[in-house]
Parts: C-alpha cells; sequence; structure tokens
C-alpha cells in the first residue's frame, strides 16, 4: 500500500514572493519563474489552512481546518482533526483518530504526487500553464493560474490558484480530480524559516493505537 501524501498543496501555499510586478500584464513564465525563484528561498514553513471538499458522486461536502508543517527536503507533518501524517522523506506515518490506528509505509513520490516540492521545483515539466486573468478580492487584485498536468494518468485533473499581485502570496488552490471531487485549500496563516526541529517529523505512537507496518 503507498500512503500519499496530498498536500496540495498545499504545496504551493508556501510561494511568497517579496517583489512586486513590473508590468501591468503578466506572463505564465513571469508567474511560474518567480514562484520557483521564492520557493528556492524558503527553508521551511508553517500553514494554518482551512479544506472545503465537494465529492463528485454523491455531492456531499465537508470542511476542516488543519495546520501543515513543511522543512526541505521532503519533511512534512499535516495534522487535522482526525488525521495526522508525517514524513522525515524515508518514511510515512498516517494516524487514523477514528480507528486509532498508524499505517506505516516507505516514503515514495511519483509525478503524480502534490506536494510543495513537486508543485514548485516541477511546475513547468509536469504541468501546462496558464493565466486565467484577474479578480478582485477586498482591496488586493488576485492572479489567477490554471495548470493541467502533462500525464494522462494523473489523478489530478486540474488546479486553479489564486495568487495576490501585491504580496504574491498564494491565498487558495482548487484542485480537481478524476472523480470530480474538487477539494478547495484557504491560507489562513502562513510563518516561513522559524527552523522547525527534525524530531515534528517522526510519528510517536498513540497509546494503545494499533500500527500495521507496510514496510
Amino acid at each position: 500500500m503507498n500512503i500519499k501524501i496530498k498536500v496540495a498543496a498545499v504545496l504551493v501555499f508556501f510561494c511568497v514572493i517579496e517583489t512586486t510586478a513590473q508590468e501591468k500584464e503578466l506572463t505564465v513564465k513571469q508567474v511560474t519563474e518567480q514562484l520557483h525563484h521564492r520557493y528556492e528561498m524558503i527553508d521551511d514553513a508553517i500553514v494554518q489552512f482551512e479544506q472545503h471538499v465537494k465529492f463528485g458522486f454523491s455531492n456531499l461536502e465537508q470542511s476542516f481546518n488543519g495546520i501543515l508543517k513543511m522543512k526541505k527536503p521532503k519533511h512534512y507533518r499535516v495534522e487535522s482533526e482526525n488525521q495526522t501524517i508525517v514524513t522525515d522523506g524515508k518514511t510515512v506515518w498516517a494516524y487514523s483518530k477514528a480507528n486509532n490506528q498508524v499505517i506505516v509505509d516507505n516514503y515514495k513520490e511519483n509525478s503524480n504526487s502534490i506536494s510543495p516540492e513537486q508543485f514548485m521545483l516541477n511546475l513547468p515539466e509536469n504541468y501546462y500553464a496558464s493565466l486565467l486573468g484577474y479578480e478582485k478580492q477586498t482591496t488586493e487584485k488576485v492572479v489567477l493560474l490554471k495548470l493541467i498536468p502533462k500525464d494522462d494518468r494523473s489523478f489530478v485533473k486540474s488546479v486553479k490558484i489564486s495568487i495576490e499581485e501585491n504580496s504574491w502570496m498564494v491565498r487558495k488552490i482548487v484542485i480537481m480530480d478524476v472523480n470530480e471531487t474538487e477539494t478547495t485549500y484557504t491560507v489562513r496563516d502562513i510563518k516561513l524559516n522559524t527552523n522547525i526541529k527534525e524530531k515534528t517529523f517522526t510519528l510517536e505512537t498513540p497509546e494503545g493505537a494499533e500500527v500495521v507496518d507496510l514496510r
């Protein structure tokens, strides 16, 4: 069993660019290069986010809040009300509160996985990108970027990213998968380069939890 870390994106949640646009109309190349450049300057990040899911087949919806902690390279910890997923880049731990169970597996990453590093470092290679235009949110002008995977076998069907033009902070990511399930990640708060400790990226088994080791 391959446990995939689906952090939308979360990924992209860390793309805070401190420069402002020099031209009124941006190009796809300008946007992706700016995101890539800023991501290279980030060592770690703590992101508070809201996730909203609309299930395509059942029309059911659910929302919850979560915290993503990330440290280069390939260290992630995603905590929500019912689940915690942690990896140190070698091992993945997935804890289900409802089942009181921890599943342990080897970390595996491929072009279809969703992680900040996959999006930011490989975006020009693995996705076709296009600009959808602009929209106004409160007092900020937002650039809308759409990504389509080049791999026809990708579980992701499309990704839409909302980026503030002035602050160059990614505010929202909307992912549509092949099951027509739409997952929206909205950034509530972000802290960069806080020197997160390595021990954050291992999971201590909760008392009484069942451990299923698939390695």
